[in-house]
């Protein structure tokens, strides 16, 4: 951060289940995935995931349908299960109290 760019911090919390839905739904939007897959059940799943992570979930799951068939039309819910074994969350619990605890007690703003 360099002064004149940034006038305020911002807290920026991990997405809640709303904009976890809303964040597979646009992810969605653009994969053949199959009825099988419950997005009630992958917004249970996520609850400790960035939207990052949660994008890079489903192009995993994407990828692994691939690599198990080439030709393969749909995104299973065993690619997305196999897909959140392979991208965990980066962001201890232990640090999100800790920002947590910090917007709280500085006042800085939250979106």
């Amino acid at each position: 951060m360099r002064p004149g760019r940034i006038d305020r911090i911002i807290y920026v919390p991990l997405p809640d289940a709303a904009t976890r839905r809303e964040i597979f739904k646009l992810q969605f939007h653009s994969m053949p995935v199959s009825n099988e897959v419950d997005l009630d059940e992958l917004i249970l799943q996520t609850d400790a995931y960035s939207g990052a992570e949660i994008v890079a979930v489903c192009r995993e799951a994407a990828l692994l349908a691939l690599e198990e068939d080439i030709q393969a039309n749909l995104i299973m819910k065993r690619h997305f299960t196999q897909a959140l074994s392979t991208v965990t969350p980066r962001i201890p619990e232990s640090l999100r109290r800790f920002y947590e605890d910090y917007q709280e007690k500085s006042g800085l703003h939250t979106l």
